[in-house]
């Protein structure tokens, strides 16, 4: 039951910070403004935001069916797209 409500959290969390990403407001993480930055930063974040969805949708599959193996290959997706997330945005500062 624990295991259930944590993914249900988990998901929540992901399914919102797909939102704030795709929907663009994820752009005040940026502090430089360039002219060609806003068309670049759009689509960054946009295609960020659908990975994060996706790892949400994930999350909300393991709250009734979580063997061990589904699992860690959910956690093991967000934690590598977290991880080319903050070095694509390290690039863009």
């Amino acid at each position: 039951m624990l295991l259930s409500v944590l993914f249900f959290i988990f998901a929540l969390l992901l399914m919102y910070a797909g939102y704030f990403f795709y929907t663009g407001k994820a752009a005040v993480l940026l502090t430089t403004t360039d002219k060609k930055l806003p068309m670049e930063a759009a689509t960054f974040f946009k295609v960020y935001g659908v990975l994060f969805f996706i790892g949400g949708l994930a999350s909300l599959v393991l709250i009734f069916f979580h063997p061990n193996w589904l699992a860690f290959t959910v956690l093991v997706f967000v934690v590598f797209t977290m991880l080319l997330f903050i070095i694509g945005l390290n690039k863009r500062m």
